[in-house]
């Protein structure tokens, strides 16, 4: 079967592999759709190499069919499902509080061990979750990114009422704006991508675009006060140093991205206004189940961040290309 092999420097390759022998507990998965993300773009410039094994095969964001699964364990051929790629000891101080997404043995699935960017892969059925049939496979292959933004909301806090800033209008970004809206609250999406600018209006997002002062707007537009939570998923230096100065007392600070590198932040306003700043990373599996619903019963509409799907033998091109920053929000390998 085909599968795509990181060989590190900025290198993936298609290759030949052999099938993989699901082991007791695990399902035969046929994959459909595997989506690229920050993550994925983090990997492919060889940040997360400490982690990535040369050779190895990511994707974690992943539709698939159930070929064959343990009898019993509620699957069977022809489900159409999702992976939540998230792999925990149950022993760690991080899983006895419950926080088993952040378990101090963690492992997940296409990063540090192998993922979804072949033809079949083999998943411990504790991991899968079943996608409703009324989903089509491009919105079905939003769950897990859509997973990240109920999950990252939903530490936020947001409420009905608040006034919501997002720096970084890319699929997490814009998801997080959706989810919050959802919510009830007040948004506005800050992007330099013009292409990406487009795409959030187009979805009923206000937007601050290049060129214009995220600050000044927030402020204006809260009186001077402050909005209540700014999420930071852009991954710039450039949004770090601003996220403390837009928020009001006792507001919150979510740090999304993955920043390779230390970063400045202003800290005065963190004294001065109390603020409360937190880290959100992965997911729930309540956050997943929130996801589905959400997107199940269209509240969500998801579909419209997927840009372009491409072949697995295009994966070094899709990566090139969502990394230049060009017209591209999402893009999904598509395996059938």
């Amino acid at each position: 079967m085909r599968a795509s092999v990181y060989r590190r420097n900025r290198l993936f390759e298609t290759a030949v592999v052999s099938m993989p022998e699901p082991k007791p507990g695990e399902a035969l998965l046929k994959i459909r759709r595997v989506g690229i993300c920050g993550s994925d773009l983090h990997i492919f410039q060889g940040h997360l190499d400490h982690r990535v094994p040369q050779n190895g095969t990511i994707g974690h964001e992943v539709l698939a069919d159930v070929v064959s699964a343990p009898a019993g364990s509620g699957f069977t051929g022809g489900d159409r499902v999702v992976v939540e790629p998230v792999l925990f000891c149950g022993n760690c101080r991080a899983c006895r509080m419950g926080a088993t997404y952040l378990c101090y043995n963690l492992k997940v699935l296409g990063v540090d061990a192998p993922g979804g960017m072949q033809e079949y892969w083999a998943v411990p059925v504790d991991r899968l979750l079943k996608v409703p049939p009324s989903l089509k496979d491009d919105d079905a292959a939003l769950i897990e990114p859509l997973a990240v933004a109920t999950h990252d909301v939903a530490r936020a806090e947001v409420k009905p009422g608040d006034r919501v800033l997002v720096f970084g209008g890319g699929p997490i970004g814009c998801l997080i704006a959706l989810v919050s809206r959802h919510r009830g609250a007040e948004v506005k999406v800050s992007e330099i991508n013009p292409y990406r600018v487009k795409l959030l209006r187009e979805m009923g997002l206000e937007t601050i675009g290049p060129g214009e002062d995220p600050v000044a707007i927030a402020k204006a537009w809260t009186a001077g006060d402050g909005v209540d939570v700014v999420f930071e998923v852009s991954g710039s230096p450039d949004a770090v140093r601003l996220v403390t100065d837009v928020v009001r007392v006792w507001g919150t600070v979510s740090i999304i991205a993955i920043h390779a590198d230390p970063v400045a932040v202003n800290l005065y306003p963190m004294f001065g206004r109390e603020l409360t700043m937190h880290g959100s990373r992965l997911y729930t599996r309540a956050a997943w189940e929130e996801a589905i619903r959400l997107m199940a019963s269209g509240a969500i509409a998801a579909g419209p961040i997927v840009s372009r799907r491409i072949p697995l033998e295009d994966l070094q091109k899709g990566m090139e290309e969502a990394l230049g920053g060009g017209p591209v929000m999402k893009v999904l390998v598509e395996m059938a």
